[in-house]
């Protein structure tokens, strides 16, 4: 059985139509990671308010 992986956010950071559009609309590579991770806080802030 073919068990594939789901890709990394570092992979796909990676590809290169994803390099261009990044590129193309001025965001870094820091810039969206930055993002990302403060999303992840204000999800998880708000699963642990729902939870309370």
């Amino acid at each position: 059985m073919d068990h594939q992986k789901d890709p990394t956010l570092s992979e796909i950071l990676d590809e290169p139509i994803i390099v261009a559009l990044m590129k193309r609309d001025g965001i870094s590579r820091e810039c969206l990671s930055q993002l990302l991770e403060r999303v992840k806080r204000n999800l998880r802030a708000r699963e642990e308010r729902m939870a309370a």
